[in-house]
C-alpha cells in the first residue's frame, strides 16, 4: 500500500533535487553547488539482485541484497566553478585512492526538514571515476562517474548556510 503521508505533492522538477560537492576539508566543510556547467548528473541505483527459482514454484523470485548507487556526470569547463576545479584536479592528476573521492550531499528541495530553511538531504562519499575529456570541439568538457564509497547519511540541508546535519 502506498505511503500517503509525503509532505509534498504534484509533479517535482529535476532543479527540486539539488547536490553540493565538498570543496573544503573534512573537518571544515565547503558546500558548493554542483549546477553552473553541469549538463549532466543522473544517479542509477544499481541493486544487487539475489535470484532463485525453488522446484515447487513456477516462477523465480528476486531479492534485493543491497546498492552500488553511481552518479553519472559531464559537465562544461568553468574555471572559477569549485566542483568543476576539484574534478579537473582529480582527473588530470590521475589522483588514487583516497585522493580520488569526494564528498556530495544531495538535497531534496520538495521535502521540508523538521526546521525552518532546511530540507531532507543524504550525504555520502564517493570516488570520481574518469570518463573523457575534450570530446567535441565547442567547450571542454569532461565526464565521468561518481561511484559510492559508503553508506549515506541521512540528514537535513540549510540552504542559507549550506551547513548538512546528520539525524540522530
Amino acid at each position: 500500500m502506498p505511503d500517503n503521508t509525503s509532505s509534498f505533492t504534484g509533479l517535482v522538477t529535476r532543479n527540486k533535487r539539488q547536490s553540493f560537492m565538498n570543496t573544503g576539508t573534512v573537518n571544515s566543510p565547503t558546500y558548493s553547488l554542483i549546477g553552473e556547467g553541469f549538463t549532466s548528473l543522473a544517479e542509477s541505483k544499481n541493486p544487487n539482485e539475489y535470484s532463485r527459482h525453488y522446484v515447487h514454484e513456477a516462477t523465480e523470485r528476486t531479492d534485493v541484497t543491497g546498492y552500488a548507487p553511481s552518479i553519472a556526470y559531464a559537465l562544461d569547463v568553468y574555471s572559477d566553478d569549485p566542483c568543476i576545479q576539484k574534478i579537473i584536479e582529480i582527473t588530470d592528476k590521475e589522483a588514487v585512492g583516497t585522493e580520488a573521492q569526494v564528498e556530495i550531499v544531495n538535497v531534496n528541495l520538495f521535502e521540508e526538514g523538521a526546521t525552518s530553511g532546511t530540507y531532507v538531504a543524504y550525504k555520502r562519499a564517493y570516488a570520481v571515476v574518469p570518463g573523457n575529456v575534450g570530446e567535441g570541439t565547442d567547450a571542454l568538457n569532461y565526464t565521468g562517474t561518481f561511484k559510492v564509497v559508503g553508506d549515506a547519511i541521512k540528514g537535513t540541508f540549510a540552504t542559507a548556510n549550506k551547513t548538512f546535519t546528520a539525524d540522530t
